[in-house]
């Protein structure tokens, strides 16, 4: 089995969330902010993401806040796909595990809806075996829960399973779960940061992804 986070490592969605942070911003008459700061605010979903920025801009702590999430959602998840591209070599990489038979599975702190959405928007319906977002009854990456309902649903042991990321939160989630977790140093982390995380293996391009085996 092969499960995939998705911003930063099936797909490049930084400039969407960007442009959609910084609109949403602007709508409340407030400061922008720099992709590459966007960036380091990925990868814990949008309250995290939508708290993070506020933060930076020094925005007051108030209930508006809650306001300013909803809108981003909103605008966010009426077209995840918008100026979201998966990155050169994934859908040949996926294509190689389909024909191995292997279970594809594309696991994320994004909202479940804003997922099915978005790899479905990019990949066609039905292309992944499986998709996972955040729901409220599921706790959030590092925690290991979302993968032991995936572990659960299709009868594989842990053993069996590939995890591939981009983020702190991937590599805390992979080894919560106790699965070979594969670093992917081309998403919004730098491998420095992969690599003080230790995971079993870190990979710079997609291209290496289908030529790792069990050992």
């Amino acid at each position: 089995m092969y499960i995939f986070d998705i911003d930063g490592t099936l797909l490049n969605t930084i400039d969407s969330i960007s442009y959609n942070i910084n609109q949403t911003l602007k709508n409340f008459s407030l400061s922008q902010v720099p992709k590459e700061k966007i960036e380091e605010f990925v990868g814990n979903g949008p309250r995290v993401l939508i708290e993070k920025t506020l933060d930076y801009i020094g925005f007051e702590k108030s209930e508006k806040r809650e306001k300013i999430l909803n809108s981003y959602n909103k605008r966010y998840d009426d077209n995840p796909a918008f100026l979201t591209k998966p990155y050169d070599g994934i859908v040949e990489e996926l294509e190689k595990i389909k024909e191995m038979g292997e279970i594809l599975v594309a696991f994320s702190n994004k909202p479940d809806y804003t997922c099915k959405k978005v790899i479905g928007e990019i990949f066609g319906e039905g292309y992944f075996d499986f998709i996972l977002g955040y729901r409220e009854d599921i706790k959030r990456k590092p925690s290991p829960e979302g993968m032991y309902i995936i572990k659960e649903r299709f009868g594989v042991d842990y053993s069996d399973i590939f995890y591939f990321g981009d983020s702190e939160v991937d590599m805390k989630c992979g080894k919560n779960a106790g699965v070979f977790t594969v670093g992917c140093a081309w998403g919004f982390r730098e491998r420095k940061i992969l690599e003080n995380l230790k995971p079993n293996l870190i990979i710079d391009s997609p291209k290496e992804i289908s030529k790792i085996r069990r050992v």
